[in-house]
């Protein structure tokens, strides 16, 4: 069957062949000695899901690596990578489809840090629906954050696969937070094109889900935190110390999501959702929401070593973008990842910070 390439996400890595800010240049550093980093996320709101970028900033983590990072939130990877691409903003946190479609066209985008372990993407039923499976889709309505979001591309790519045609999907961006809940309660989709973190928010709403199986997607790398080459070359030890400090956030939050999502609604009051049910139960929903972001991320005792990423997962990722027609052919996985940075992320003393998450409020 013919599949074919994501034009929105192809056109996004050749933005740089006119852009003249895609050049690099010296980090900005503030008045007390800390570089600046601008990191750009893709998420329609903040949520749980992100609790520890919260607890690097709100337990002084930043701080104490002498980083101060400023980040933006985008609708969607291939935004976040264009921003970095462009030269906009140092890091971003993306899923793998933009780096790996940015490696074949010559733009050069580098994981320094695995921020999800697995692929995160995956298609789910609200209760009531009568879609059962990836050949039910065509005519129906595919809830997404947004058009150009990793859920929308996840569908497509699913479709193809499965030799069916994308646009016989209506794909209805239904954004996060209430606006997405109240879409999905009111009856508006079929189909859902989210990410794990999304789903478990649904489900804590009390909207039933039922996942459709794509056994294609076992074992694949999901993505995190990407620079292109020349900054992770020039700006090699600015992104170690934002990555240490990602990696005690996530010993924290480990040790204890409770405050850790009450950082997050410290820093971000709009993310505490509105709901009639207790405070408890409120934060325990949340908890929730963190935990699938936590699990796999190599930071629970005996472990002690965060960000680090698989070979042979980005390798079938890799190969798993070949075959959905998302790239053309095949590299190296090691051309668009690396762990030389992983070793010093990780050189800080786990058991003081899970000493101090266990006594934080």
């Amino acid at each position: 069957m013919k599949l074919k390439s994501l034009a929105g996400l192809a056109a996004v890595v050749l933005a740089c062949s006119t852009a003249v800010s895609c050049g690099s240049s010296d980090p900005e550093v503030t008045a007390d000695g800390r570089t600046v980093l601008k990191v750009a996320i893709a998420t329609p709101t903040w949520n749980a899901g992100f609790a520890t970028l919260a607890v690097a900033e709100a337990r002084k983590y930043f701080a104490e690596e002498k980083v101060d990072v400023r980040i933006s939130t985008f609708a969607s990877g291939t935004q976040v990578a264009q921003q970095v691409i462009a030269g906009q903003t140092d890091i971003g946190l993306m899923t793998a489809e933009p780096v790996g479609i940015g490696q074949e066209k010559g733009t050069s985008l580098v994981y320094f840090a695995g921020y999800y372990p697995k692929w995160i993407a995956n298609i789910q039923v609200p209760e009531g629906s009568d879609v059962r499976s990836i050949r039910d889709l065509p005519g129906k309505r595919v809830g997404v954050t947004a058009v150009a979001s990793s859920g929308t591309t996840f569908v497509r790519t699913a479709m193809e696969m499965e030799g069916l045609d994308p646009a016989t999907v209506k794909f209805i961006p239904i954004g996060g937070g209430a606006e997405q809940l109240n879409a999905i309660k009111s009856g508006k989709v079929d189909a859902l094109g989210l990410w794990d973190t999304q789903y478990q928010i649904v489900e804590n709403a009390g909207i039933g889900l039922t996942p459709i199986k794509i056994g294609s997607t076992d074992g694949l790398f999901g993505g995190g935190f990407a620079a292109k080459g020349d900054v992770l070359k020039e700006n090699r030890d600015a992104l170690t110390r934002f990555g240490r400090a990602m990696a005690k956030a996530m010993v924290f939050a480990e040790e204890n999501p409770e405050a850790a999502v009450r950082d997050l609604w410290g820093l971000h009051p709009e993310a505490k959702p509105q709901s009639s049910g207790s405070e408890e139960e409120i934060l325990d929903g949340q908890v929730k929401v963190l935990k699938v972001r936590l699990d796999g991320q190599g930071v629970e005792p005996g472990k002690d070593r965060w960000g680090e990423m698989d070979e042979k997962a980005v390798t079938a990722t890799i190969a798993f973008m070949k075959q959905a027609g998302l790239i053309k052919k095949t590299f190296p996985a090691t051309d668009i990842y690396t762990n030389d940075l992983i070793p010093e992320i990780n050189k800080f003393d786990f058991s003081e910070i899970r000493a101090a998450a266990k006594a934080a409020e």
